[in-house]
C-alpha cells in the first residue's frame, strides 16, 4: 500500500484515491466500490440492486430504438446520443407499473419523455426546420400520416452556403413493452416477433429555394 509522500497530507477521497491513516501512517489507496456480487445478495444494497436492474431495461429499450432508426440514427447522431436516450428510457421505466427493480418499460407510460427527443443536440431538428410537423395514428397506429404544414426558404435554418435542396426522412418504428424476467435476471420483450420492425420513407429532394405543397411520394423501382 503506497505511503503519501510530501510536507501536506491530505484525508478523503480525491479523484478514485483515498487518502487515510492506517496504524499511524498516512496512505493512499484507489477506492474499489462493492463487488457485483455483494451488490446482488447484500440487502445493504437492495437499493442500487434495483436501479442497475432498471438502468439495464433502460439500455435494452435505448438500444431497441436506435436499431430500429437504422441508418437514420447512425448518420445524424451524436457522440451522446445513446446515453442521452437510455436515460429517458430510464424516465420511462420509473413510471411503468411493478415493483422498483421490475419496473415495466412501456413507452406509452410516459410518452412525453421521448418526444422532440433530438438524435443532434448540437443540431436539433427544430432549430433547423422550424414549421411544426404534426403525426396522425390510423388503424391501431398501422399507419402514420405525417404533415408538414409547409415547406419554405423561411422555415430552414442554417442551411449550408451551398446547399440547394432538401430531404426529410420518416421512420415508424414497432416496440414491444419490456418486462423483468426474473429466469433471464433481465428486461425482456413481452412480444418479440415484433419488437424493433420499422420502415422508413424519405421525400424526393425538395428545392430550398420554393414553397412546397402537397410532396409526391418517391417512386420505388
Amino acid at each position: 500500500m503506497p505511503k503519501q509522500k510530501g510536507l501536506i497530507k491530505i484525508k478523503g477521497t480525491l479523484n478514485g484515491v483515498s487518502y487515510y491513516q492506517l496504524n499511524g501512517i498516512d496512505v493512499a489507496r484507489r477506492a474499489v466500490g462493492p463487488s457485483k456480487e455483494r451488490i446482488q445478495t447484500d440487502p445493504a444494497f437492495v437499493k442500487v440492486k434495483h436501479n442497475n436492474q432498471e438502468f439495464g431495461g433502460a439500455s435494452s429499450l435505448s438500444k431497441a430504438i436506435r436499431q430500429s432508426l437504422g441508418d437514420t440514427a447512425t448518420t445524424f447522431k451524436d457522440s451522446y446520443m445513446a446515453s442521452r436516450l437510455t436515460g429517458v428510457c430510464h424516465k420511462i421505466i420509473q413510471k411503468g407499473s411493478g415493483t422498483h427493480g421490475q419496473r415495466e418499460a412501456h413507452i406509452h407510460n410516459n410518452p412525453e419523455a421521448l418526444i422532440g427527443f433530438q438524435l443532434n443536440k448540437n443540431q436539433a431538428f427544430n432549430q433547423l426546420y422550424t414549421a411544426k410537423p404534426s403525426m396522425t395514428g390510423h388503424h391501431n397506429q398501422n399507419n402514420i400520416t405525417i404533415t408538414l404544414p409547409k415547406i419554405s426558404e423561411e422555415h430552414l435554418k442554417k442551411i449550408p452556403k451551398k446547399a440547394t435542396h432538401v430531404q426529410f426522412t420518416a421512420v415508424l418504428s414497432m416496440l414491444s413493452n419490456l418486462q423483468w424476467q426474473s429466469k433471464h435476471q433481465s428486461y425482456q420483450p413481452v412480444q418479440p416477433e415484433y419488437h424493433g420492425i420499422s420502415t422508413s420513407q424519405q421525400t424526393i429532394p425538395l428545392l430550398c429555394k420554393i414553397e412546397h405543397t402537397n410532396i409526391p411520394k418517391p417512386s420505388h423501382k
